[in-house]
């Protein structure tokens, strides 16, 4: 088997980075506490939300720390939609948009430094301040730092009463900007302060170019991380550290004071291995198939059903199950898939019950749920439509679990799960499906969820987004992605780019985790 064939892409990323200026306050007694919010839409395809930064309280001149990620596609026009909303912490009230840009990709990767300032306009086209947008454009590398810092004598800016409450933050040059890559924990009460070892990739703090400076400032947290008091910085680079050892840094305050010194305990260069390197190792990818047949689905005998299995090209769902398992089949040893059902009354010839079940071979032989190769997929899927009864509601918490519980024990062996769910999006258990998936970051499995026909999938955006937000968070693993299929039914690559972008970065970020390495 050639393995450089139909790899999924470790693609050029665009990393955006946005604050504003002189916003309008929307707050009568006090400020508004601003985030911004990018839509994504790429030429002829739907738009996209990649989710919010972080709300900053009580500020008009607001340095969003959160940033986004999105795919770089050069041959194809890529709108971008900037919005600025204010923050309503009241229960039950909405926040309230301030204003939006809109622009595109091209635009601002073809300005100087790939800065841009806009105007932002309100809701009747007024003017209400100022954003600023900065694209790093990098591929990705394998090269890390980990690196160790601890605080020695640091500014006390607490007073008589307390100790300062320091952190760190990094920041990488582009242009004339600095913009924040990384910010380490806060620790309390302490001016000799030792903070936790981080990994950073040499991309993201210097643009992979050794001699280029970065930035750390420490900052002590006041009032719940807003009016944070800035304690002093200090500059230096990879070379400064790895080539010329430098430990000791000083924390340059004001004019003939410091805030301290800040020193580096340890370095480590590590050199992480690539998605091609664990295949070439002979990681396999070990494919799950979870289909929803709940009524919300309609009835398959008649031509608006999205199982309807009269249409001549195949209906959504079995467009979905050809498009992933036709790459993931190409790493799969033996070709066998195990396919599921959920949401439906099984009445199969080998498997009759009265009841709706929530995860049931399609086989009909929990010994033996498999079929072999992409043929044998989709054949079952047609043949097994007629013998279901379809019901409801749709649970994910059962298949879950069995998935999870597959890639447990497969993890001593170069076995990855791969659990593809397709859904209408009517989850009913979407606390327990949470839950299940939040415990899966130690766990050789990546779920992907297909959102199939033309319903709300704000439960199936919640568990992608809420992993992303839990991933930055607390540092650990994202194993979801969500993928809506209409927009991309048009064109059988484009949906595959979709379903299995994320899949590279989930392996090795698993591996990573573990400290796990290919054996050759």
């Amino acid at each position: 088997m050639d393995q450089n064939k139909n790899i999924p892409e470790e693609r050029y990323k665009l990393e955006i980075f946005v604050k504003a200026k002189n916003l309008k306050d929307m707050d009568t007694f006090s400020k508004s506490d601003p985030f911004c919010r990018l839509l994504h839409t790429i030429q002829g395809e739907k738009e996209k939300n990649e989710g919010d930064t972080e709300f900053l309280k009580n500020n008009l001149d607001p340095h969003w720390e959160k940033t986004f990620e999105i795919d770089y596609i050069f041959e194809l026009n890529q709108k971008l939609v900037f919005q600025v909303w204010d923050k309503n912490q009241s229960a039950g009230s909405e926040d309230q948009l301030m204003g939006q840009v809109e622009t595109t990709v091209a635009d601002i990767v073809g300005a100087k430094d790939m800065k841009c300032e806009f105007e932002l306009k309100g809701l009747k086209g007024q003017s209400v301040g100022t954003l600023i947008v900065n694209i790093d454009k990098q591929p990705e590398d394998n090269q890390f730092l980990q690196l160790s810092w601890i605080g020695k004598d640091l500014m006390n800016t607490d007073g008589f009463f307390g100790k300062s409450d320091p952190f760190l933050k990094f920041y990488k040059k582009v242009g004339e900007d600095w913009l924040p890559v990384h910010k380490t924990e806060m620790i309390k009460d302490n001016l000799n302060p030792e903070w936790k070892p981080f990994q950073i990739s040499f991309r993201r703090l210097c643009g992979g170019q050794l001699g280029q400076k970065f930035k750390v400032e420490c900052w002590d947290v006041h009032e719940k991380g807003t009016n944070n008091q800035y304690m002093g910085y200090f500059e230096t680079s990879i070379h400064d550290i790895i080539n010329d050892n430098k430990t000791e840094f000083n924390l340059e305050y004001q004019a003939n004071k410091s805030g301290g010194k800040i020193i580096l305990k340890e370095k480590k260069v590590i050199k992480r291995p690539t998605f091609m390197d664990f295949l070439k190792d002979g990681e396999q990818i070990n494919l799950i198939i979870g289909v929803d047949y709940t009524a919300q689905n309609g009835n398959p005998n008649f031509p608006d059903s999205l199982h309807a299995f009269k249409t001549q090209n195949g209906n959504q769902y079995e467009t979905a199950i050809k498009a992933c398992a036709q790459i993931l089949l190409n790493y799969d040893y033996d070709k066998k898939v195990a396919m599921y059902g959920f949401g439906a009354v099984p009445h199969l010839p080998n498997y009759n019950v009265n009841e709706t079940e929530q995860c049931f071979p399609l086989t009909g032989d929990f010994q033996k749920p498999e079929v072999y190769g992409l043929e044998g997929l989709v054949n079952l899927y047609k043949q097994t439509l007629p013998n279901l009864q379809f019901s409801g509601p749709a649970c994910l918490g059962e298949i879950l679990n069995y998935a999870k519980q597959i890639a447990e024990f497969n993890s001593k062996k170069k076995i990855y799960t791969v659990l593809l769910i397709l859904t209408c999006g009517q989850i009913h258990d979407l606390h327990q499906t949470t839950e299940i998936i939040a415990q899966c970051a130690n766990v050789p499995l990546s779920i992907i969820l297909v959102g199939v026909g033309d319903f709300d999938f704000k439960k199936l955006e919640f568990l992608d987004q809420d992993q992303k937000q839990l991933q930055k968070e607390v540092l650990t693993r994202n194993v979801v992605q969500f993928v809506p299929f209409a927009p991309y039914s048009h064109s059988l690559p484009i949906l595959q780019r979709e379903l299995l972008a994320e899949l590279p970065h989930q392996l090795t970020n698993y591996k990573s985790l573990l400290g796990l390495v290919p054996s050759k």
